[in-house]
């Protein structure tokens, strides 16, 4: 029994990949986890709400209503114009 314990086992590499690079490559191609993954969502939500919120704003505000408002007055001149020009055709 003594014989038996003393001798050393020999195990060849069957691969020329250490272990350190086989668990770094894990960890690069591991797969989100669905926590991680419902965490992303409430994220891009809670982000998707506050864009909202500040489009609103923008509408909102007086400066950009006006320059709407101008915008929308401009194309009315232009196809008012552009009806003028035809019926004189």
């Amino acid at each position: 029994m003594s014989a038996a314990s003393s001798q050393k086992v020999v195990l060849k590499s069957t691969t020329k990949v250490s272990l350190n690079e086989r668990f770094t490559n894990m960890l690069k191609n591991k797969q989100p986890t669905a926590v991680s993954i419902r965490a992303t969502m409430q994220q891009q939500h809670l982000a998707s709400a506050r864009n909202r919120r500040l489009a609103q704003q923008m509408e909102n505000r007086p400066s950009v209503q006006a320059a709407l408002n101008h915008k929308q007055v401009r194309r009315g001149v232009v196809y008012l114009i552009t009806l003028h020009q035809q019926m004189k055709t």
